[in-house]
């Protein structure tokens, strides 16, 4: 699968945390890796795959701009941007290779308590946008940027439907979420979904 082999590339290692010593609760609003619970959580998520969670690299990696061979990644690195041929998005010198991770790092972290808006308190437990505040929220992150949330959202659901999937296929769930490919299925996942005609589906 393309992604996680430009994951490899670039070292997966850079982006994981395993929680140490935080509580589960601590985790879930950091996007990290709970020992504890053996659970992980992005944008709010409970993910029991520690495969998944590893193929969404949700705290990115730091690259080198000298061997980023693509223009529109070096371009992208420089101005935060997103990258759509290589899938990978650039904030503050790191690599994302989700557009879920990309726009989670371009959002900023909240913390519910802090919020005197009930309905963005009530985004906080899952994702929605607040026309009064005109901000977008996702468990503990909020977005200001309307079409930017918007993608977020799509790649949301996208998380959830790929959560579902590791719980029968950890490979397809990690090739839903990086436009990849599961070799054990043979199936060749865009946007989340199997791409028509491509090798022999079976699910």
């Amino acid at each position: 699968m393309a992604g996680l082999l430009l994951l490899t590339a670039l070292g997966l290692s850079d982006g994981w945390s395993a929680g140490g010593g935080a509580s589960c609760e601590q985790a879930r609003r950091k996007n990290h890796w709970c020992a504890a619970g053996n659970v992980g959580y992005v944008a709010g998520l409970e993910i029991r795959s520690r495969f998944l969670y590893e193929v969404l690299d949700p705290h990115g990696h730091t690259i080198i701009l000298e061997e980023v061979q693509c223009d529109t990644c070096r371009e992208a690195l420089k101005s935060h941007g997103f990258c759509s041929a290589h899938r990978m998005g650039y904030v503050g010198g790191r690599a994302y290779l989700t557009p879920l991770t990309y726009y989670l790092a371009r959002g900023k972290p909240i913390d519910p308590a802090s919020l005197s808006c009930p309905i963005c308190r009530k985004h906080t437990q899952g994702i929605g946008w607040c026309d009064r505040d005109q901000r977008g929220i996702v468990g503990y992150t909020a977005l200001d940027d309307r079409q930017e949330f918007e993608e977020l959202s799509k790649a949301y659901q996208i998380l959830q439907a790929a959560i579902q999937k590791s719980a029968s296929c950890e490979r397809c769930a990690g090739a839903m979420m990086a436009d990849g490919y599961c070799a054990i299925h043979r199936i060749k996942y865009k946007d989340g979904s199997p791409v028509p005609g491509f090798g022999t589906q079976t699910k």
